[in-house]
């Protein structure tokens, strides 16, 4: 068998409670709140930047703005003459990672990294950075993110921003004990024109108030009927040509390169098994993700709180053809109806998420994509779908419609414009954790419903459901013995 590869900077050993939380205090109380790149420590203008997780969506990361990779799903993907730019053009001084493989790959990039495999280790030399963007599995991003705000950090943390809800509270209230500190969390979508375009038109009165918005993302991943896996599924919905529709009971070795037990991190531990990785399968385990809902929710469902401007949610509820909630894998198909309060002038909003196989009554397949938006409003409706801009409809009614005028900020990038907010050249970047916190508990508040089998009334507040006790274990989970201490 071969043996693992363990990276020179990383000390894999247990970490007692009071070792990890007084280093931590002990580091925010030496450097919180004045970041060392704006106490001028970082003498060529760069931000130096640690990467938690190098392989997936961090090398997407890694690239962020570069212009390699288009924002809007229309546009062409082109290199930028000229000097590098977005994350490209900062230096990445850490590089972190369970999988040996993507440490080592990345490492050919960046040979002057100082490598890890254990995320809390990287926060024992905070010196080495200015900034961190985690892009780790959902289960492990909330305990990332924290310490890297209570180390003064910066931090870019992908979408969801948290498992649960009580973690979701917890990183907006202490990224707004940080309010030097810029953050963003990884939904792309959000810094595109096309978001602003949809709220000029809104503003402009163009559909009158909006009553209802309908939100669809056609991925059906997750615990479904044997036909439906058969045809949406394929193929990390089986392993060996069986449905996973439960835990396997063979045992198999992780594989060589692969820190099994710092992969798991604060979840209860299990041996592995193959129906656990990649991410299209964790994504679907309670344990490490939350299926689609905080997945393609943190995008989809941004449209309409960054457009609307809602918050928090009175009620919520959920139903699945799957019946009852699994005990321990999400749906494929789920629908989530939320009632939230006026706002201002705006009146009550009844936001509806189909994921899977659910469409709303309005879906025409004949013009509408399986992944898409439609807000409806007293004078008309509108739809859009990312492709080719917001549509009012009915088309006839509004062929002559004027495009309102440019009224809103328009952002240089969604990673450009955290790299700005980090150096204090730019405002707080669009998806800051004050504003994304919202959007994380409210796709969460889905799940939960779904898993109560209740429509909840939600208190806010109090961060529980007022009808129903039971969705407390869903709210907070508890962590595993040797990370039950990082987040205070």
């Amino acid at each position: 068998t071969m043996k693992k590869r363990i990276t020179k900077n990383a000390r894999e050993r247990q970490i007692t409670r009071r070792e990890l939380v007084g280093g931590a205090l002990a580091a925010a109380g030496v450097i919180t709140g004045v970041p060392a790149f704006l106490r001028g420590q970082n003498l060529n203008n760069k931000l130096n930047i640690a990467m938690i997780a190098c392989g997936g969506r961090a090398n997407a990361n890694m690239n962020g703005d570069g212009g390699g990779r288009p924002r809007e799903r229309n546009s062409q993907a082109a290199t930028p003459p000229g000097p590098p730019m977005g994350i490209p053009a900062e230096n990445i001084t850490v590089l972190c990672d369970v999988n040996q493989d993507a440490v080592d790959a990345a490492a050919q990039r960046f040979p002057k990294a100082k490598k890890y495999n254990d995320f809390r280790r990287v926060f024992d030399s905070p010196s080495d950075f200015d900034a961190v963007m985690v892009s780790t599995a959902e289960h492990t991003h909330a305990l990332a993110t924290y310490l890297a705000l209570t180390h003064g950090k910066h931090v870019y943390c992908e979408k969801p921003l948290t498992h649960d809800i009580w973690e979701a509270r917890l990183i907006r209230e202490t990224a707004a004990k940080y309010p030097k500190l810029a953050t963003q969390t990884g939904n792309q979508g959000h810094a595109s024109p096309v978001r602003r375009q949809i709220k000029e038109l809104i503003m402009a009165g163009a559909i009158g108030p909006v009553r209802e918005a309908h939100v669809w993302a056609g991925r059906a991943w997750g615990l479904q009927s044997a036909a439906s896996a058969e045809k949406y599924d394929k193929p990390h919905g089986f392993y060996n040509g069986i449905q996973i529709t439960e835990r396997f009971k063979e045992e198999m070795p992780a594989p060589p390169n692969l820190y099994w037990d710092l992969w798991i991190g604060p979840a209860p531990m299990r041996p592995f098994h193959a129906t656990y990785l990649p991410g299209p399968r964790w994504y679907r385990w309670w344990d490490f993700g939350n299926g689609t809902m905080s997945d393609l929710g943190g995008h989809d469902n941004d449209v309409v709180f960054q457009v609307l401007d809602i918050r928090q949610p009175l009620t919520v509820e959920a139903v699945s053809p799957i019946g009852k909630a699994h005990p321990e894998l999400a749906p494929a198909t789920m629908t989530v109806t939320y009632e939230f309060p006026a706002r201002g002038s705006a009146p009550p909003l009844k936001l509806v998420w189909y994921q899977g196989e659910g469409r709303p009554p309005q879906f025409d397949a004949s013009k509408m994509s399986d992944r898409a938006q439609l807000f409806i409003g007293d004078n008309g409706m509108l739809y859009n779908d990312g492709r080719s801009g917001p549509k009012l409809l009915p088309e006839e009614k509004f062929k002559d419609y004027p495009t309102p005028p440019e009224s809103l900020p328009r952002s240089p990038g969604h990673y450009i414009e955290w790299i700005q907010a980090c150096k204090g050249q730019g405002p707080a970047p669009g998806s800051n954790f004050l504003y994304s916190g919202w959007v994380t508990e409210s796709n969460h508040l889905g799940n939960v419903a779904l898993r109560t089998g209740k429509k909840l009334e939600w208190d806010y507040v109090n961060l529980q459901a007022r009808n129903a006790p039971e969705a407390d274990q869903f709210i907070r989970r508890p962590y595993r013995k040797g990370w039950d201490g990082i987040l205070t």
